[in-house]
């Protein structure tokens, strides 16, 4: 079977739109520096706020700060969606070459300029991946670079960092050595993680260096002006950037809108350029509105999968969270059809790990690997009696009372506050109380570099949380909860599923491959209950008809505004 992606971009057709004011949340703030007007220039585009952690490429863990990098540093390479897939292209280098057995490739760069003058030389990128790597850091995506030879050992083993594969052959020559050939290598580099460094820079800048913007240098098409936590972003034109000429937006103003009415009418006003839509009557607003050809909507499965994830290593309730049937019976407790159907009004409800849009060897993991939850959601959906042997013979094995259920407290940890951020809580809460008979408290953290640090710290008893690819492989998914990985923040940690990770290392038979990510998926999601998949993630979301070329790629950045440009209205 062909594979086939699920994107459409309805293109609006000739409707002229009027001119709009610049996007701010307030009328004096469209007159300052974060709202300027697109009468005043017509390359300026008004958007929503990325919620970056940090503007340390290497400490990159997230898909907003993922995002807001991605625009302001440049890579190898770089993600090009015009709606008909990704496509990797060139980028800080202009091409590469591959031995032939796939073990060493060698890239060229191009002549690439920081912001501050300074040229971009591949020790910059050597740097990168050995700042990465280097245990001290504790980085979580170090485990990324593993590919490379002497990587693994360096970071984990106390081996020397001069035995790391990676070495800068001249100033425009990069070489790096990988242990076994990895078919998806070059999708990796695309990631924030692999992007250049400046030693000099963060020496200087030292413990301010994640958030200094203003003293911070940038080799991407964007550099950041301002960047006020929760509140905007203010990203201009990189004169110094290689590709400078053909980069069209001249500024990006970045503003933080909580609810989803008032997005909709800055939108409809014309004060703000795109959007996701997150709530189903918005969705079926826009879809008739794009079909007038009032705006443009783009759609489509996205690599994405939200799950609930459990604190194996918490000590709230008696510690019932170490037994696999307590998670698992929370996880059922869950009615995925109604939370798709009811809830959000869109999605598609997850009795599988790996989403629906992810490829294993030209065709959709997903039509080739049974869901392995399928048959227990089957058994326990809205079946309280069950799910309430479930959980009491889960805390029987952990020696724990079942008698009166309501003695037991979990805490969950919640990123929204918004309105609709409110009923889902509200629901997963109600959902486990009524079928399991036990408390749920709710605890919301809302600014989400502050909860992207809880999470990390297991400071929460279950979450909802998410997992979007960082390349088009079902390992991007299974390979993060090994024992002890940097990712892996629910205390779980397994010899089998650690000894079946290993053995993908070099794996070229795709038919053991398939068979193995499938044992390692059923492993997490059903035998051991490490997570509950919940949904598979989608995408909508509305563009301006003078907007072009906005790109939303299926991998890496959420948004991409390289090359986005905007019409003459």
């Amino acid at each position: 079977m062909n594979k086939k992606r699920i994107l459409s971009l309805l293109l609006a057709s000739s409707l002229v739109v009027t001119a709009f004011v610049g996007c701010g949340s307030s009328e004096d703030e469209s007159k300052n520096n974060g709202g300027t007007s697109s009468s005043d220039s017509q390359q300026v585009l008004n958007t929503l706020y990325m919620q970056a952690a940090t503007l340390d490429v290497n400490d990159c863990s997230d898909a907003e700060t993922t995002t807001l990098l991605g625009a302001l540093q440049e890579g190898l390479v770089r993600i090009y969606n015009d709606g008909n897939g990704d496509e990797i292209k060139p980028a800080g280098a202009e091409s590469w070459d591959t031995s032939e057995d796939g073990l060493t490739w060698t890239f060229h760069l191009r002549d690439n300029k920081w912001s501050d003058g300074e040229p971009v030389v591949a020790q910059h990128y050597v740097d990168s991946v050995l700042r990465l790597l280097n245990p001290d850091n504790a980085f979580q995506y170090a485990f990324f670079a593993y590919d490379i030879v002497g990587a693994e050992d360096y970071n984990l083993n106390g081996g020397s960092a001069d035995n790391v594969g990676i070495k800068a052959i001249d100033d425009s020559t990069l070489e790096i050595k990988l242990k076994e050939a990895v078919p998806y290598f070059l999708s990796k580099l695309q990631y924030t993680v692999f992007k250049p460094v400046r030693l000099d820079i963060i020496e200087k800048l030292g413990d301010n260096y994640s958030s200094d913007y203003k003293n911070n240098v940038y080799c991407g098409p964007f550099k950041l002006t301002e960047w006020d936590n929760m509140n905007k972003e203010v990203l201009v034109k990189n004169d110094s950037y290689w590709d400078a000429d053909n980069v069209k937006l001249e500024q990006i103003n970045a503003t933080y809108i909580k609810e989803m009415a008032t997005r909709a009418q800055l939108f409809e006003s014309k004060e703000l350029d795109n959007m996701g839509l997150k709530l189903i009557e918005y969705i079926d607003k826009y879809d008739s509105l794009a079909d007038e050809g009032d705006c443009q909507l783009i759609t489509g499965n996205a690599p994405s999968v939200f799950y609930l994830a459990f604190n194996q290593d918490s000590e709230n309730g008696n510690g019932m969270l170490k037994s696999a049937k307590v998670r698992k019976a929370i996880g059922l407790a869950l009615d995925r059809d109604e939370y798709v159907g009811e809830i959000k009004g869109r999605y598609n409800a997850a009795a599988g790990y790996v989403p629906l849009d992810v490829d294993f060897d030209g065709d959709f993991y997903r039509e080739q690997v049974d869901e392995p939850l399928t048959d227990d959601i089957t058994k326990y959906n809205n079946n309280s009696d069950e799910l309430k042997a479930l959980l009491k013979e889960g805390l029987a094995e952990l020696g724990l009372q079942t008698d009166d259920l309501s003695q037991y407290t979990l805490t969950y940890l919640s990123q929204s506050d918004s309105e609709d951020g409110t009923i889902e809580n509200e629901w997963i809460q109600q959902q486990i109380e009524t079928k399991l008979g036990i408390n749920i408290d709710i605890k919301v953290q809302n600014e989400w570099a502050l909860f992207i640090d809880m999470y990390n710290n297991q400071e929460f008893d279950f979450v909802l949380t998410g997992w979007s690819a960082d390349y088009d492989d079902p390992m991007t998914f299974l390979d993060m909860w090994v024992t002890d990985g940097s990712n892996n923040h629910t205390g779980y940690g397994s010899e089998e599923y650690d000894n079946l990770v290993t053995s993908l290392a070099g794996e070229n038979d795709n038919t053991k491959r398939l068979e193995t990510y499938s044992k390692l998926e059923n492993i997490l999601v059903d035998e051991d209950a490490v997570i509950s998949p919940i949904f598979y993630y989608d995408t909508y979301s509305v563009v301006q008809n003078n907007i072009k070329n906005l790109q939303y790629p299926e991998f890496g950045p959420k948004i991409e505004f390289r090359w986005a440009s905007i019409e003459d209205k």
